[in-house]
């Protein structure tokens, strides 16, 4: 059975896909990023999932973040604690699941392969994916960030309200949403499946690191530290992990290349 949201996908993207390269042929050799940009940008506007996905990361931030914040009695917390821990916990899979499914969809509809027609060089097309769905990703960590500050305040019994420490924790949401988006469109242009992908990063963000916390070895488990959701963690929220922020945002990176790094050369040896 076809997932709604890969439906909405499916009739707008091979739509877009169609247009792109009938009406305006291969993008021109010329300003090939800027062709495969706005390709991208325009993919994804034109599908109704992206706002359905966006509508769904208001909600979640509107009622998680209200959640977190009537229980949490810290009297010292700052009033962004409650959009942080849902950032990092909750709202990473709203906005990788939409950076996801930009790649995955192509792929159930075989508009996919009308994009390889209009941009050839598929790390270009990657590239181009994670760009924009990076950039959609931050823009959101940022209105959700300010608006779920402002519910922290408004719900919290007690809160401290310091701008520069909120305004840092909200630019660190959306560098936080933004890689992770990256890494999303990574790991959906390997496994070219929605449940597949889905399940990777399940297991990526929350399994392993559980896993390893058990094993009564403590290398071993020191390696969930470095993995991307402790990273984030201790870059937004001032996590427990052994080093700082700037190493934090540094791992984020690092595995945000990786996997753009490694999708594209799988896509070019598999999709060639």
């Amino acid at each position: 059975m076809t997932h709604p949201l890969e439906s909405a996908t499916a009739t707008a993207t091979t739509s877009a896909t169609a247009t792109a390269t009938f009406a305006h042929g291969p993008v021109p050799a010329a300003r090939p990023m800027r062709g495969a940009l706005a390709a991208e940008w325009t993919k994804l506007t034109t599908l109704r999932s992206t706002w359905l996905f966006l509508l769904t990361a208001v909600v979640v931030t509107g009622l998680t973040t209200s959640s977190v914040a009537v229980t949490l009695h810290d009297k010292g917390a700052s009033a962004a604690e409650p959009v942080a821990f849902t950032a990092i916990y909750v709202l990473v899979f709203v906005t990788a699941g939409l950076a996801m499914l930009s790649v995955t969809g192509e792929y159930a509809t075989g508009g996919i392969v009308h994009t390889f027609q209009c941009v050839p060089d598929r790390g270009r097309v990657l590239l181009a994916k994670s760009m924009v769905l990076a950039s959609v990703a931050f823009v959101t960590g940022l209105v959700l960030g300010a608006a779920g500050t402002a519910a922290g305040a408004l719900f919290m019994d007690v809160s401290v309200l310091d701008l520069t420490e909120v305004t840092g924790r909200i630019l660190a949401i959306a560098l936080y949403l933004a890689l992770m988006s990256v890494i999303a469109v990574g790991l959906g242009a390997v496994v070219r499946h929605s449940a597949g992908t889905i399940t990777a990063l399940f297991l990526l963000l929350l399994v392993i690191p559980a896993v390893l916390g058990m094993v009564p070895v403590d290398s071993i488990a020191e390696i969930a530290r470095f993995l991307p959701l402790a990273a984030g963690a201790r870059f937004v929220a001032d996590g427990p992990a052994p080093y700082g922020a700037g190493l934090a945002v540094a791992l984020l990176a690092a595995w945000s290349a990786a996997a753009l790094v490694a999708a594209t050369r799988i896509v070019r040896r598999r999709d060639a």
